[in-house]
C-alpha cells in the first residue's frame, strides 16, 4: 500500500494565502485554512443548509436601518489575531454558516474584525470542532457573539447555544442556551421560532 502524501511530507497540507488564491472555486470550497494547515469540510445535510437559510433570512429582516449591518452565507472570513508568523504568507479563515458582520466596500475580503455574530450550524456526531475549536478561535479574533445550532438525530434544530465575549474580553461565557425559539436584543434584535427556522 503507497503512504498518502502527508504521512511523507508533512508540509503537502500546509496553504500559503498565494496558493489558496490559485486554487480552482471547488478545492477552495471543500476546505478551510486555520495557521496554513488545510481543513477538510464534510457538506452539510439540506436541514442543515435550511436552518442557516431561514436564520439569515431572519436576521436579514431585523436589520436596522443604521448602523450598516449585513448578513453573509459561507463566505470566507479571514482571521486577523490567530497564530500570526513571520512569514508574510500567513492564512487563517473560517466559512461561518452565517455571518453577521459590518458593511463592507464592494469587493472587501470579510474579516473577523468586521463580524459582529458568527453562527455554526451543527450536525449529529460532529460537535468538536465547533463547540471547542472555533470557540476558542472566535473568542480569541474577539467577535462578540458565538451562535451554535444544535441538530437532534432527525436534523430538527434541538438548541442554541449564545456565547458572548466576557468583560475582560479574554473568552466566551456561555449566557445562555435556547430552546424552541432563539431571540437576540443585540447587537441586532431579532427573534425566530425553531419551527421557522425547521420549516421546509
Amino acid at each position: 500500500m503507497s503512504m498518502p502524501a502527508w504521512a511523507t511530507d508533512p508540509k503537502s497540507l500546509l496553504l500559503t494565502a498565494a496558493q489558496y488564491a490559485e486554487l480552482p472555486d471547488h478545492v477552495r470550497r471543500s476546505i478551510e485554512v486555520v495557521d496554513n494547515h488545510v481543513v477538510f469540510l464534510h457538506s452539510g445535510s439540506v436541514e442543515h443548509s435550511r436552518v442557516a437559510r431561514r436564520l439569515a433570512e431572519a436576521i436579514e429582516r431585523a436589520r436596522p436601518d443604521a448602523p450598516c449591518i449585513a448578513v453573509s452565507t459561507e463566505v470566507d472570513m479571514h482571521y486577523r489575531k490567530f497564530h500570526r508568523n513571520s512569514d508574510g504568507d500567513w492564512l487563517s479563515f473560517r466559512r461561518p454558516d452565517v455571518t453577521v458582520h459590518r458593511c463592507l466596500a464592494r469587493g472587501s475580503d470579510l474579516t473577523s474584525r468586521d463580524a459582529l455574530i458568527v453562527v455554526e450550524v451543527v450536525s449529529p456526531g460532529s460537535e468538536q470542532a465547533d463547540t471547542v475549536q472555533k470557540v476558542a478561535e472566535y473568542a480569541k479574533e474577539q467577535i462578540p457573539v458565538y451562535l451554535v445550532v444544535t441538530l437532534d438525530d432527525e436534523l430538527y434544530v434541538k438548541f442554541v447555544r449564545e456565547y458572548r465575549l466576557d468583560w475582560s474580553k479574554a473568552g466566551y461565557q456561555l449566557v445562555a442556551v435556547h430552546e424552541g425559539e432563539l431571540t437576540l436584543t443585540e447587537p441586532v434584535a431579532f427573534s425566530a421560532t425553531f419551527a421557522d427556522l425547521d420549516r421546509a
